[in-house]
């Protein structure tokens, strides 16, 4: 473990020595605070500071990114090029133990870095709302929807139920004479199944639609929980409103007709521009004893329109689970593994790869990252005869890609206030560990086998 460490500190004490490592620090530490100070997001505070977190972590995970990258590479290859490696590798150190050790190096240097902008960055947004002078109603709206951490229930579908109801209307149909012979059944039940998910998330004047969910903890019984919702018209309104009321509650209480209610039920009527993004707060004492919640929809018949959730972002329940600071955390061990993984890629490719080829590798690997989930959805337009082929051989090596998007984009969670929860914190970070060391076996494999230098009688 000696001659490990003093690898990496021989790494760690070179890196810091570079320029592109002092030019990262000095823009950051020129940058984080323009930024706390030009963030203007929406106009409101919680904005300001949305915007302030998500550019300020954003540049920090880039530029710290480009560096392992750079950093990685580079040492190495230098030392093979420059023919330093002869002083090492003629020393008691096996070859795994020089590479793990320029990881180690790499890896502190990006946790000493990590450590320290990450806590400006969260020493500025907990300062924000003093400085800009942010009044009582944003401060209270800054605690309910930024400054905590929220577990989300959205939609849930009973595939199986949903799948009943439709071979049954299926049956109907066929039973009545009402199918077109033309149509294959596959199409006919494709069908019905679209219709029966547009069911399950439209009202039409005067209809309601129904949200139950069960284990709703919420973090403290006498604070709020929140509902978010967007909907659409299958008619626009004229002033693009809908009038519609919301019940949240313990239904059951209704279905079984008992007299005495004793979890209460709100009402919210309530007024709401079409194809927007709202949210209101409902008082926590509606979740029942055992943790069941539902919530109503009430189309209102003056609407003449039917009311639409979108499938994506149209309904969810939110309500407090944790705090901000535990949840930034989070985030930041996030953007330390995604570091690690780097590092580890740079230095297995500069066992093999000159410093120019391994750094162009790297970067294309990064962007592959960031853009995965495009990268995977592209290959599923591929025919039969090359979805097989893609299937043996592709696919494995596009797993090896980093996912740094879509639900591991780190930024979406502390912006909207989502909990990152242990499960997807240990997920994300131990894929990212175990793609790690595969990268570091195919490295000490090679490096193993590489000829350093020639004996020349």
């Amino acid at each position: 473990m000696g001659k490990i460490w003093a690898v990496a500190r021989n790494t760690f004490v070179s890196s810091m020595r570079m320029k592109i490592a002092i030019v990262s620090m000095l823009l950051l530490i020129v940058l984080l605070p323009i930024l706390s100070l030009t963030s203007t997001g929406d106009g409101t505070a919680i904005g300001r500071i949305q915007s302030f977190i998500s550019y300020g972590l954003g540049l920090v995970s880039f530029l710290l990114s480009v560096l392992t990258i750079i950093v990685s590479c580079y040492t190495l290859s230098y030392d093979i090029k420059y023919k330093q490696i002869y002083t090492v590798v003629t020393k008691p150190i096996r070859r795994f133990e020089l590479i793990i050790g320029k990881v180690l190096g790499v890896a502190l240097l990006d946790l000493l870095l990590l450590v320290v902008f990450s806590s400006v960055i969260y020493t500025i947004t907990i300062q924000m709302p003093r400085f800009t002078k942010t009044d009582e109603a944003g401060l209270a709206r800054l605690n309910n929807e930024f400054f905590t951490a929220r577990a989300a229930l959205k939609m849930n579908i009973d595939e199986q139920a949903a799948e009943n109801r439709v071979l049954e209307a299926y049956n109907e149909l066929a039973k009545t004479g009402r199918l077109d012979e033309s149509h294959k059944k596959e199409d006919v039940l494709s069908e019905l199944r679209d219709a029966e998910k547009f069911s399950r998330r439209s009202a039409e004047p005067g209809g309601m639609i129904l949200w139950e969910f069960e284990g709703v903890k919420p973090f403290d019984v006498n604070e709020n929980i929140f509902i978010r919702f967007k909907f659409n018209a299958s008619q626009e309104p004229p002033d693009k409103n809908l009038y519609g009321v919301w019940y949240v509650g313990d239904y059951r209480q209704l279905k079984s007709g008992q007299p005495r209610m004793q979890t209460p039920i709100r009402n919210i009527p309530r007024k709401d521009v079409i194809n927007t993004l709202r949210e209101f707060e409902v008082p926590a004492d509606v979740v029942a004893a055992d943790g069941y919640l539902a919530v109503v929809f009430y189309n209102e018949p003056m609407n003449e329109t039917t009311v639409i959730f979108p499938m994506d972002n149209g309904f969810e329940v939110l309500y407090k689970v944790g705090s901000f600071s535990d949840n930034f955390l989070r985030a930041v061990i996030v953007i330390f593994a995604r570091l690690i993984f780097l590092a580890a890629l740079g230095v297995s490719l500069s066992t093999w790869l000159g410093f120019p080829v391994a750094i162009l590798c790297c970067f294309t690997v990064f962007f592959m990252g960031v853009i995965n989930g495009f990268v995977v959805q592209s290959f599923n337009y591929l025919g039969q005869n090359l979805a097989i082929v893609y299937q043996y051989t592709i696919k494995p090596m596009i797993w090896l890609l980093p996912k740094f998007d879509e639900n591991y984009n780190i930024n979406r969670y502390i912006i909207d206030a989502r909990l990152i929860k242990l499960s997807f914190l240990a997920l994300a970070v131990g894929v990212l560990m175990i793609k790690s060391l595969i990268l570091l076996l195919a490295g000490f494999l090679i490096f193993a086998k590489r000829e350093l230098a020639k004996v020349i009688i």
